[in-house]
């Protein structure tokens, strides 16, 4: 027994795409609004994003009463807190070779699959309720590990990262893949957009799911149809759109 979401790892094994929201915004009730609304997860940004460490426990909490899976994009050093608060899975930037995947793999991986650190009275053990061994053989199975690529030496290495036993899901990063490939901040150029479409459609025939940020309906639909099965958008584009368009509307009614 545990007290973190298991469910990630077994969903994405299935044919259903699932549907996910960035949440850069330090708010327990936006989190809670993306669980009722119906996302399947939440990317909770502590990679971009403003929040401490016992902010985003409060986050993950606001996730789970709301029944929508709290993942945290969060930097390599930060895993074993991060996974100590319980997260269901981690998103990590920046993964550029299979040593390195191999590396966070096993830093969210407790012995004999990996070296994660055992301290059984974090919230994720039940805060010790629950016993350790119990804990311990869920997370091995249930805890979700999802890696970023998102530069040219990535897409160089990803045969061998795919090759790499214990991920459950590569996301694709295009704006930082833009810069990576000299095309800074355009991520609409036809040389990053055809090495997305080739990575994506890769990484959607192994048994690893396939994930992009789409901000757009026909980007959605794309990367569905390319075999996409982790889905994301971002809060602030989607407050962004409704305010920009609820404003509009309040003028045009004078």
């Amino acid at each position: 027994m545990t007290a973190i979401d298991t469910r990630l790892p077994g969903l994405l094994k299935g044919n259903q795409p699932l549907f996910g929201m960035f949440v850069g915004i330090a708010s327990p009730a936006l989190v809670e609004m993306c669980g009722y609304a119906g996302f399947d997860f939440v990317v909770l940004d502590n990679e971009h994003g403003p929040a401490s460490i016992e902010t985003t426990e409060h986050l993950i909490r606001a996730a789970r009463c709301a029944n929508t899976i709290p993942i945290v994009r969060t930097l390599e050093p930060d895993i074993l807190r991060i996974l100590d608060i319980g997260a269901s899975a981690i998103q990590v930037p920046q993964v550029n070779t299979a040593e390195q995947a191999r590396r966070i793999v096993a830093a969210a991986k407790y012995p004999p699959m990996g070296g994660r650190g055992a301290a059984f009275s974090p919230r994720a053990a039940g805060y010790g309720f629950f016993g350790g061994a119990a804990h311990a053989k869920a997370s091995n199975e249930g805890l979700g590990v999802i890696l970023m690529i998102e530069t040219r030496e990535a897409l160089g290495n990803l045969d061998q990262i795919l090759a790499v036993p214990g991920i459950d899901a590569l996301f694709i990063g295009p704006n930082d893949l833009s810069f990576s490939m000299g095309h800074g901040g355009d991520q609409k150029h036809p040389e990053v957009v055809g090495a997305i479409d080739a990575a994506i459609t890769k990484i959607a025939g192994s048994k690893i799911a396939a994930g992009i940020m789409a901000m757009s309906l026909e980007e959605q639909q794309k990367y569905a149809g390319l075999g996409t099965r982790y889905l994301t958008t971002s809060i602030a584009s989607v407050l962004g759109i409704a305010l920009k368009a609820t404003l509009a509307a309040m003028r045009s009614s004078k």
